[in-house]
């Protein structure tokens, strides 16, 4: 039981998401529920428990916040940048007696080589995806 109750609500994951459109019950809610607030009914409401939720009227192209390719591609070299100079930082550590820890420099290290080995990979598909697209016939 105390699995289920430490799940987001469906308004908090409706607040994260900017993304998610509202269905068109929610949009005749609104309408019904600004009716009676115009007709001086809202304080009905308000004792009910019922509060209002705004309902976002923007186009889903305005909405779209993802990072585009570039963005992403970058975001993935500054991480194996980032483990490359813990690597390094731990690898000193060790050489220079601030820790004893070898267990963990090694570990550090493997983690940044296969992530810089994983860039190399996605690099040369996207070398050769682009190669291949070159050579179409349009």
């Amino acid at each position: 039981m105390n699995d289920i109750s430490s799940l987001p609500s469906l308004s908090d994951l409706l607040t994260q998401n900017p993304n998610l459109r509202p269905n068109q019950q929610a949009d005749r809610f609104a309408k019904n529920f600004e009716s009676l607030v115009g007709e001086g009914r809202g304080s009905e409401i308000q004792t009910r428990g019922v509060t209002p939720v705004e309902i976002d009227k923007t186009t889903p192209t305005e909405r779209v916040t993802a990072p585009g390719f570039a963005q992403m591609f970058e975001d993935f070299i500054k991480g194996v940048d980032q483990k490359k100079k813990i690597s390094k930082r731990e690898t000193q550590d060790l050489i220079l007696g601030r820790s004893d820890n070898i267990h963990e420099a090694v570990v550090k290290s493997q983690e940044a080589g296969v992530a810089f080995n994983l860039m190399i990979e996605v690099r040369n598909k996207l070398v050769d995806s682009y190669k291949e697209l070159m050579r179409m016939q349009v």
